[in-house]
């Protein structure tokens, strides 16, 4: 068996704006039923997150439903795959980094 290996990208919960935060925070207290995975104008439906303690979140970058996402995230996700990241630690902890823009709140 080979072990398998992923990358994963550290960016700042500053680079998501402040209503996607609380809707990510929101997704992962309380998951969409399995029907909304079908409905691709729903980006909460269609993203695998998971709540990193109180710090921020774990997303991963291959989430579908991209084009229904807020831009704050896609760019994030654009970024973390172009780097060649499968998943996203967004942290409160982590600098923010000068490709991102980053939101106050």
């Amino acid at each position: 068996m080979t072990l398998e290996i992923q990358m994963l990208a550290c960016l700042s919960t500053g680079h998501v704006d402040e209503q996607t935060a609380r809707e990510l925070d929101a997704l992962v207290e309380n998951p969409l039923p399995a029907a909304a995975r079908d409905v691709p104008d729903i980006w909460q439906g269609q993203i695998v997150a998971e709540r990193w303690q109180q710090y921020g979140w774990f997303v991963w970058v291959r989430s579908p439903g991209r084009d229904a996402m807020p831009s704050s995230l896609r760019a994030c996700l654009a970024l973390a795959e172009a780097a060649g990241a499968t998943w996203i630690q967004f942290d409160r902890d982590c600098a923010p980094i000068d490709a991102l823009q980053v939101h106050d709140w």
